[in-house]
């Protein structure tokens, strides 16, 4: 029997909570739900209302504001769609495909990609539409052949695509991917240092495991392939794939579209990566330089740091920092512990926590000033058809200080806010799981004025 020192493992079902189960790329996103709070505050705590914008029985999702804060563009079902921050004079404007919505500053385009695959070839479209006239151009075409990495017999035991296309640059004229390919090192669980330590591949030393994980007589080997992940980005002008630099050492591991972050100016991407060390396969937020492929590990935390998020100046980082619930898997979140949100800048250093909420999961999203950041707080769980809880909404300067509760929503999930340019407002998605698939919908909510906001304690 293994422990971590006298290792004895109790077998349990990795029960693994995803934050957002269908995320947004760039500035996108999804829901329904039954608001608890009204147009009208709610006179306990003061909570101001929640307003339903889209809420029928299409899937309305990726909400985004008009530059000048009075109109809001979002994608119901295949439709561009813009209507009222009260969801009045709501207007059908072109029909799109993509998932989500990324749009120009001017609200005149939208751009979406798409991927085919076929003979062992996938090949990927950019394409940008005139939502006025409806008029759809390809903007390139970039063909690659199909190439699977997995670790099967290994930690995580993935198999996947080796290369994967994420988001858009803050001036659509590129695209960031990701790949991964093996090194040739493995990392093995060794009792005696009470670490993993890096072999190359063939020359480990007897391999230890957890035993029955899988099922009586279906051990885990405590071995890691370990894998490169390396950033590149589709050039639409020049309509190639640039490589950009190395990231991460890690396991077979993908990364969901929303995750990848582009640093307000276009210079900088952040994302989380799986990253092996001593410490075994954490989830670790890094940050790679467009121009220079210079990167670096941002966080340290023995767990998973994901959900990055620029602050509007560039300057900060906020991401979500979630324990482990496995010492020998620590990317592998302890779901029942819940998440809290932290803030770090760019380079490292003044990191600090925002929230502290016991048992509860938190995701925040800057203000258009960076002072304050608006989040959702709820109980973790698996929710089943139909089912809902209540999630709070509540504001806090982005030093942790001034925390205020804005209202309650009941729903299963919310998956996005957005904050309107001049802080006014914020719409929110919010996403429940119903008989025939997922149900988003579209909330706003109003923001009371900086000055207006108290100091109340969150318990």
């Amino acid at each position: 029997m293994l422990s971590r020192k006298t290792l004895t493992i109790g077998i349990i079902l990795v029960a693994v909570l995803g934050i957002s189960a269908c995320i947004e790329t760039n500035h996108e996103v999804e829901a329904p739900a039954a608001v608890t709070s009204s147009n009208e505050p709610a006179d306990a705590n003061n909570q101001v209302g929640a307003t339903p914008v889209a809420d029928t029985s299409a899937d309305e999702k990726s909400p985004v504001w008009s530059p000048d804060s009075s109109k809001i563009f979002f994608k119901s079902d295949g439709w561009i769609c813009v209507c009222n921050p009260d969801g009045s004079q709501k207007e059908k404007l072109s029909e799109v495909k993509g998932e989500s919505l990324v749009m120009d500053p001017e609200m005149k385009r939208a751009f979406y990609s798409n991927i085919t695959s076929n003979e062992g070839r996938v090949t990927h479209q950019a394409y940008v539409m005139d939502i006025d006239e409806g008029t759809m151009e390809k903007i390139a075409e970039l063909t690659l052949e199909k190439k699977y990495v997995g670790d099967g017999g290994y930690m995580g035991s993935t198999r996947m695509s080796a290369c994967e296309m994420h988001s858009w640059s803050p001036d659509r004229t590129e695209i960031f991917f990701t790949g991964l390919e093996e090194t040739g090192y493995t990392w093995v669980w060794r009792e005696e240092e009470g670490e993993w330590v890096r072999y190359r591949a063939g020359t480990e030393p007897p391999i230890p495991v957890v035993p029955d994980y899988y099922g009586p007589g279906n051990d885990i080997k405590l071995i890691a392939k370990e894998h490169l992940k390396t950033a590149w980005v589709w050039d639409l002008t020049e309509n190639e794939l640039r490589f950009i630099g190395n990231l991460s050492y890690g396991i077979v591991h993908g990364t969901l579209g929303g995750l990848v972050v582009w640093s307000p100016d276009g210079r900088y991407v952040a994302l989380p990566c799986i990253d092996l060390s001593e410490a075994g396969s954490t989830d670790q937020i890094f940050v790679i330089d467009m121009e220079t492929g210079a990167s670096r590990r941002l966080t340290s935390f023995v767990g998973s740091s994901t959900w990055p998020r620029w602050s509007p100046d560039g300057k900060k980082i906020m991401y979500v920092r979630m324990p482990p619930k496995y010492w020998w898997s620590p990317y592998i979140d302890n779901s029942d512990e819940g998440a809290d949100i932290w803030v770090v800048d760019t380079d490292g250093s003044n990191e600090k926590q925002v929230t502290d909420t016991p048992k509860n999961w938190e995701e925040g999203f800057w203000s258009p000033d960076g002072k304050r950041i608006v989040y959702a707080s709820w109980k973790p769980g698996f929710m089943s058809v139909g089912e809902t809880r209540e999630i709070e909404i509540w504001m806090v300067n982005e030093d942790g200080g001034d925390e205020r509760l804005l209202t309650t929503i009941t729903t299963g999930f919310i998956v996005r806010m957005v904050w309107s340019p001049d802080g006014s407002k914020i719409a929110v998605v919010t996403w429940d799981l119903v008989e025939d698939g997922i149900d988003r919908d579209i909330y706003v909510i109003d923001m009371p004025a900086t000055e207006d906001v108290k100091n109340e304690n969150h318990t």
